[in-house]
């Protein structure tokens, strides 16, 4: 007898009737039914699915299925915001249609997402206190414009990104909500959403605001409701979202842009002056000062300890490396407030005085732990912006070993949690790194390749002589020529994969004569457009060549012949200049073991593999992909690489 989710992705099922040329895949069916197992027994499953299995078919099915019958709430945390909108605009309302059921699936977005109409409506009112220039003043008529159009009051519905600081004053804030006490409750944008996720069965979030919950559950506070099931798609990324959320930092920039909020001298506005409050205001000017004394001792620690001359980061490892010159002013400015709300008889006020003092202490608290690095196992460290506009200056930490946390605070219950991603195993199937990285120790493994026939589908060049990547101008000449020659084979409708920023910007220099020549429409990353824009470009003129960094490695999908050629420059070695990645090693090298086998190369060829994920994302793409780095054939190493791929033909150039 067939199981239920055989029969919804059976050929003669729901899903087929509802899909033209529909065609089952069995990887898809033995994935929803490891899924729906997991979640029946609360067991924690991986899930390497490779590319074309539809994944999040196999995991919303049985997710829904769980959810709509026991009432309970499932979640299901994705890393972009493009599988994000795939899920909740089209994955699940098709499948709602074929299978005749309602998901009550709804898409999360952090607070401070939403637009307060109350506080727009104050700010309307004091806007000549709170708006230092006739630029803020245009951005918040905008908004203002835009609140009565807007269906769901959220930045997404906004044309335009806004001005972060008129956006910081009239947006969401759990401090300055007054519930059911505000006139606009009815209307509120936030608490319809809340209404919503209060009724959902499936809610779909993104890694951010999940870890976000996750830090904020120490607190006893939390952004969503307790989940009764998890499912991490694009897995892959866990452990640098949990690292960055699970860490702290602060900035000059962000330390000003609090004070300049509540009052900036010189343009005499500011948050203080709709209270009249003048000592707040003197300590402002003070907290100031202090600020900018602080992080100039920073700037100054950074310069003469800095050996790099082309790193931005510089790992702390001495306690009071500098004078904390800054949480005492700080802690005199939350201290008034606190004061000047005790005080206040308007009640908007105090709502707003408590947000500020909240966002003070905050920055208080992080500057203590930074300097004095009273968190054991976390790495701390400064970064100092090279950009003459803008001087951005930052102290921060992060653990260095986010498995551990996590497998306290997440993975050590009891509950359902699925992860999966193309890219989780390395060398044969080897999930141990993975597992050890985020500290899912318990969990079952599951492997599934594609349907996708690569040994057909792909053709692998290998150049053999290639200088060592060491030698820098060397090697960019002779990256320069093979890019040149494997651009012809396919006319461009290639991504050139890079490391670095100076190596691409090296060898784009000098293929330039070529590619105008060859009159590509050439999209380089760090010239002027972004991600999204240079995307859109590629897709829309034929014969495109794409050059990119770190980002265009992962997370992008172009079907059809507009990408027939990846070209990856160089095995993706992270450079263990920055001082996670540092730490992450002397953590491994401590406990005798081997850095570059434990960490080194595992990470080099997960990116490896999302790099190869980019030329085949349906049964009818075709194109090469070319590896300009020998290493791969020549060093004891390469293998792990080669071994991490589904099989190919592969030509040695």
């Amino acid at each position: 007898m067939k199981s239920y989710i055989h029969t919804i992705f059976d050929k003669d099922g729901p899903v087929a009737n509802a899909m033209h040329g529909y065609e089952v895949r069995h990887e898809q069916i033995e994935m929803a039914e490891a899924v729906a197992s997991a979640i029946s027994h609360s067991e924690q499953l991986i899930v390497e699915a490779g590319t074309g299995i539809g994944k999040s078919f196999a995991y919303l099915v049985p997710l829904a299925e769980y959810a709509i019958q026991n009432g309970s709430l499932g979640i299901v945390s994705t890393n972009t915001i493009s599988l994000q909108e795939q899920i909740i605009n089209k994955d699940i309302p098709f499948l709602e249609k074929a299978l005749d059921k309602d998901f009550k699936a709804v898409l999360v977005k952090g607070r401070n997402n939403y637009l307060c109409l109350r506080r727009l409506h104050r700010s309307e009112f004091l806007q000549k206190d709170l708006f230092s220039d006739q630029y803020e003043l245009t951005e918040f008529t905008k908004i203002f414009a835009w609140s009565y159009k807007t269906q769901d009051g959220t930045l997404y519905d906004l044309a335009e990104e806004p001005d972060p600081k008129v956006w910081g004053m009239v947006s969401n804030d759990s401090e300055t909500c007054v519930g059911k006490n505000c006139q606009y409750y009815k209307k509120c944008f936030f608490q319809k959403a809340r209404e919503k996720i209060a009724e959902a069965r499936i809610l779909v979030i993104n890694h951010h605001l999940f870890f976000s919950n996750l830090a904020l559950l120490k607190e006893e506070k939390n952004i969503f409701p307790d989940w009764d099931a998890l499912i991490f798609d694009e897995a892959h990324s866990i452990e640098g979202v949990a690292t960055e959320h699970l860490g702290a930092g602060i900035t000059n920039t962000g330390v000003r842009y609090v004070l300049d909020l509540l009052f900036n001298i010189k343009k005499q506005k500011g948050f203080l002056l709709t209270v009249g409050d003048q000592d707040s205001m003197e300590l402002v000017e003070l907290a100031r000062r202090y600020s900018d004394s602080f992080f100039k001792e920073v700037a100054e620690y950074f310069s003469s300890n800095n050996r790099k001359e082309d790193s931005d980061t510089l790992r702390i490892k001495e306690k009071n490396f500098v004078e904390n010159s800054l949480s005492g002013p700080l802690t005199r400015l939350s201290e008034s407030l606190l004061s000047a709300k005790k005080n206040c008889k308007d009640k908007e006020s105090e709502v707003e005085l408590a947000s500020f003092i909240r966002k003070i202490n905050a920055l208080k608290d992080s500057a203590e732990l930074i300097v004095n690095q009273d968190m054991g196992n976390y790495v701390y460290w400064t970064e100092s912006s090279r950009n003459k506009k803008i001087s951005r200056v930052s102290i921060n930490m992060a653990p260095v070993n986010i498995g551990e946390i996590l497998h306290e605070e997440l993975f050590n219950q009891e509950k359902p949690i699925i992860l999966t991603s193309a890219t989780l195993s390395i060398n044969k199937g080897s999930f141990e790194y993975f597992k050890n990285r985020i500290g899912a120790k318990k969990a079952i493994e599951m492997t599934l390749g594609s349907p996708f026939d690569y040994k057909n589908q792909v053709r692998m060049y290998i150049a053999k002589n290639m200088p060592s990547p060491d030698n820098f101008t060397d090697y960019a000449i002779k990256a320069a020529d093979r890019i040149k020659r494997y651009l012809d084979i396919t006319d461009g409708s290639a991504f050139v994969l890079f490391t670095s920023y100076s190596l691409m910007n090296s060898v784009y220099e000098e293929m330039e004569a070529y590619l105008n020549e060859k009159g590509y429409n050439v999209l380089r990353q760090g010239n002027g457009l972004s991600r999204n824009k240079m995307l859109a470009s590629f897709k829309k003129e034929t014969g495109s060549v794409l050059f990119g960094v770190d980002t265009f490695w992962q997370g992008i999908d172009v079907q059809g012949s507009a990408l027939s050629n990846v070209i990856i420059t160089k095995l993706p070695f992270a450079v263990p200049d920055h001082p996670v990645i540092e730490a992450r090693i002397e953590d491994i090298q401590k406990r005798g073991g081997d850095a570059f086998l434990e960490y080194n190369l595992p990470e080099a060829v997960l990116k490896f593999k999302q790099g190869f994920g980019r030329l085949i994302r349906s049964k009818k793409d075709t194109g090469i992909i070319a590896i300009l780095d020998s290493r791969i054939i020549n060093k004891f190493y390469g293998r792990a690489f080669l071994n991490s791929i589904p099989e190919c033909e592969i030509i040695i150039d």
